[in-house]
């Protein structure tokens, strides 16, 4: 009886990811592109379907299209790394611009990274400091810790190590092991915040956890 329950269950299971995929499928084809979108992922990633980067450009493309942030985002990305389509960094940047116009926080921090490292677009710091700004405003991490950055070397921003500090903290609160270090760093060497060994010692403990190894040297000398 209870094989019977468990197989009855499983149909169940198996009949309702089916319908559910099919709906998808449909909602994709009539034109929805957050739909499309998921389509999209589903075949870069292999989810349920076979693994294709044409089809996932191919939908990335439909909801991009459309203006759907999301979707030029994506798109954007196909570009940046050569998925399904050749390596375009400048086509790339194109639809992160695109989606970047919208609000959407992932290509402000992706324009950003392009701005710095002058792919597709000529070099700047400071385009790329106000990119990283808008995004790690939104919350995103990565971009909290790059800003960060910008401010402590005074690369495309004023020099600050109290706004560096700043910065770091919203990253290391996500979790950010990088940031979770130089916050510890600075707090250790007193740039930026009052000096404090005990407050090192717990952003240094929380970046190795998280993975940091430069952490690992600095927590030691202080140990010694």
């Amino acid at each position: 009886m209870k094989l019977r329950l468990a197989c009855v269950f499983l149909l169940l299971v198996c009949w309702m990811a089916f319908a559910q995929d099919s709906d998808l499928s449909n909602r994709a084809s009539a034109g929805d592109p957050a739909a499309q979108v998921k389509m999209g992922n589903m075949y870069a990633f292999g989810q349920g379907v076979p693994r294709s980067s044409t089809e996932a450009v191919k939908w990335f493309r439909k909801a991009a299209e459309q203006g759907y942030a999301e979707g030029e985002y994506r798109l954007g990305g196909m570009y940046d790394v050569g998925f399904g389509v050749p390596p375009d960094p400048a086509t790339a940047v194109k639809w992160y611009l695109l989606s970047a116009k919208q609000g959407f926080p992932d290509a402000e921090y992706r324009l950003g990274i392009m701005y710095e490292q002058g792919r597709g677009v000529e070099q700047s710091d400071a385009e790329a400091g106000q990119w990283y700004q808008r995004a790690a405003g939104k919350g995103r991490r990565e971009a909290q810790l790059k800003l960060g950055e910008m401010y402590e070397d005074g690369r495309g921003l004023p020099q600050s190590y109290k706004d560096a500090g700043k910065w770091y903290l919203e990253a290391a609160e996500q979790n950010q092991a990088t940031a979770q270090f130089k916050l510890g760093r600075l707090y250790d060497q007193g740039l930026g915040t009052p000096q404090s060994t005990s407050e090192a010692i717990k952003w240094y403990r929380k970046a190795i956890a998280g993975g940091d190894a430069e952490a690992e040297e600095y927590l030691r000398a202080l140990e010694k």
